[in-house]
């Protein structure tokens, strides 16, 4: 008589767990997920599979749907080698005047003054380097090549590849949004 195999860990009950969030269960295509109040917020933290055409590829997201009349959007990701090939031919990006973070990781925004203020806080640059594999955006469409969401709507969103396990790199990610989503909200943004 075979027992079931239950020593496999769930990584989205164990970060519910540690972080007081709710661990939903998936269904159908939607993967297990966790949500994180924090304030007026819902941080959410799932797998998500991206596809293009009859290619695709799973990913880690980390999405906060927020309000603002503020149009403000930005952009910020690793350095690569696509990204250095983009340079070359002229795409523009912020540099914030840290050399460090300017030289590892590419910065856009619609607002130059505002992705600056953001960024002017050491423990968020801190954070960049710790977690290392940097894609968060706000954008006012839902996903990556989604429908665009209703006016004053923006998504904060992280994306990682693949399906991470790391709940240290999770925490890391879950204090970025915290000290982002509190200094937005200083600034007037959300």
């Amino acid at each position: 008589m075979h027992q079931k195999n239950d020593s496999k860990i769930n990584i989205w009950k164990e970060f519910a767990n540690k972080t007081n969030g709710i661990f939903k269960e998936g269904y159908s295509w939607q993967s297990d997920s966790v949500v994180i109040t924090y304030k007026n917020w819902k941080i959410i933290f799932d797998n998500y599979t991206l596809w293009s055409g009859k290619y695709s590829t799973e990913m880690t997201r980390i999405i906060v749907p927020i309000n603002s009349n503020n149009d403000f959007r930005f952009e910020i990701y690793k350095e690569g080698l696509i990204r250095k090939i983009e340079k070359l031919f002229g795409a523009q990006d912020i540099q914030i005047g840290s050399e460090d973070f300017d030289k590892a990781f590419i910065i856009k925004s619609n607002n130059e003054l505002k992705i600056k203020s953001l960024l002017r806080s050491t423990v968020i640059r801190s954070l960049f380097f710790d977690i290392k594999d940097v894609n968060i955006q706000i954008s006012d469409q839902k996903g990556i090549w989604e429908q665009k969401l209703p006016e004053n709507q923006f998504e904060l969103s992280f994306y990682l590849d693949g399906k991470t396990a790391d709940l240290q790199k999770l925490n890391q990610i879950l204090e970025l949004f915290k000290i982002i989503l509190n200094e937005l909200h200083q600034m007037s943004i959300i």
